[in-house]
């Protein structure tokens, strides 16, 4: 399974819905075993940067691609990457990350 997390912060605030509409597009999207689009709720005190955070769990390498070859990721594109400013994108393979033990 892939994870894969993007987060990104607004130009301007005034922005922020948009930016979380935008992203939200991505959740119509069928490739996805799992995909999530939230506001930072910023609950941590130190560097809360980030505005809004997209999250997802793609079974394999394939639908991942096939994820950001759909033309809802485009259009998705289109409606954010004007508004942000920060995007940092991390993907990783759940069954190569170190766990806690059982």
């Amino acid at each position: 399974m892939i994870r894969h997390i993007v987060m990104f912060s607004c130009k301007d605030r005034a922005d922020l819905e948009s930016i979380y509409s935008g992203l939200s597009v991505l959740t119509q999207i069928p490739h996805a075993a799992l995909l999530e689009v939230s506001h930072n709720e910023k609950i941590d005190q130190l560097a809360n940067d980030i505005d809004v955070i997209v999250y997802g769990e793609f079974a394999s390498i394939e639908d991942f691609r096939a994820y950001k070859a759909h033309p809802l990721y485009e259009e998705s594109i289109r409606r954010v990457r004007h508004l942000r400013d920060i995007r940092v994108a991390a993907d990783y393979t759940v069954e190569n990350a170190t766990r806690l033990p059982v």
